[in-house]
């Protein structure tokens, strides 16, 4: 085992992508904001009465604000030396597919008395991006194919071709953990942003211990452009929140961190750089198989966040906490990678 360290001289291009779109994010967020505002604003409609009645407050905040994290994401993508890579252009089509549904969610939810698109209907659009986007990394050998950390690794070459469902199951189950994460202000945006910090910093620790430097440099240009999206997106929605991520926010973000860490050969470290959205969908996942076996329930709300937003926790005491685990597991998962 070999242990890694960082030539700080390779996060040049990293943190210039991460600028960009913190710059946009600054100066465009107002205007993108007010028009959101004339349109797009919160209703306040779950499947709880008593959640809707704690999060009253947050009736007609600006939402959808996800088009604002798309736009600083590609502008800085498109701006650096990363934009004619091929991982890049599968993550920008996938990222802004998974954006147009979650647009048309947020705008059914805004504009209608309905919940937004049927569960059936979501699903069904993510799996089809998924296994486009999962081919194309298969088809195209994208990603490297004997990293310790990705299942391509451990794959026979016979069966080499699992690789497209699994790829496709990462995708579908990052986007929808995000999802689920966006759910206090601030939540999601700044969980994001420490993970791709993170990430970012994985991938030239790797490039600096001999890896791939051009496949993993792209991948970490990558990442830190999400990561200066949502921080400079946080600016606006930390507490209390001017505007809302939304559908068309959470499910792209989780489709990039999702399509980083494949192309980059770093999925299976998801469990750790994204600790808080893998356990904000395992409470959900818990509080249902509970439920339906037994009738009651393990959490007073699923996800993990609503069960101390019923216990009256302040939301800000709640994000800073999630915060701080995100934080803590991101640095362990760094740690870890730079021994493999």
């Amino acid at each position: 085992m070999t242990q890694a360290s960082i030539n700080f001289g390779l996060l040049q291009q990293p943190l210039f992508a991460a600028a960009i779109a913190i710059v946009v994010s600054l100066v465009v967020g107002p205007f993108v904001i007010r028009l959101l505002r004339l349109r797009l604003r919160e209703r306040i409609a779950s499947d709880s009465a008593t959640l809707d009645a704690l999060h009253a407050s947050k009736r007609q905040t600006p939402t959808m604000g996800g088009v604002l994290i798309l736009l600083a994401f590609m502008t800085s993508l498109f701006t650096t030396t990363a934009a004619s890579a091929e991982p890049t252009i599968i993550i920008s089509l996938t990222a802004l597919t998974l954006c147009l549904v979650g647009a048309i969610d947020d705008w059914i939810k805004a504009t209608t008395t309905r919940k937004g698109l049927t569960v059936r209907q979501k699903l069904s659009a993510q799996t089809l991006i998924a296994l486009m986007a999962a081919v194309f990394l298969f088809f195209f050998r994208i990603g490297p194919s004997n990293s310790r950390l990705s299942l391509s690794g451990w794959l026979p070459e016979s069966i080499d071709w699992l690789y497209i469902p699994w790829a496709a199951l990462v995708i579908i189950s990052v986007s929808n953990a995000v999802n689920l994460t966006d759910g206090l202000d601030g939540l999601a945006a700044g969980c994001t942003t420490i993970t791709a910090s993170a990430t970012t910093v994985i991938l030239v620790a790797q490039i600096s211990s001999g890896g791939d430097s051009e496949s993993l440099m792209v991948a970490a240009t990558i990442s830190a452009a999400l990561a200066g999206s949502t921080a400079g997106f946080l600016w606006f929605n930390r507490f209390p929140a001017q505007v809302f991520m939304g559908d068309a926010g959470s499910l792209p973000i989780g489709g990039i961190v999702a399509l980083t860490a494949l192309s980059s050969g770093t999925e299976l470290l998801l469990l750790l750089t994204g600790a808080v959205f893998v356990s904000e969908t395992v409470s959900v996942m818990l509080q249902v198989f509970w439920f339906r076996r037994t009738g009651r329930r393990i959490l007073l709300c699923s996800p993990l966040h609503n069960h101390f937003v019923f216990k009256k926790v302040p939301e800000t005491k709640i994000v800073k906490w999630f915060w701080l685990t995100a934080a803590m597991s991101a640095i362990l998962a760094a740690g870890l990678a730079m021994q493999a």
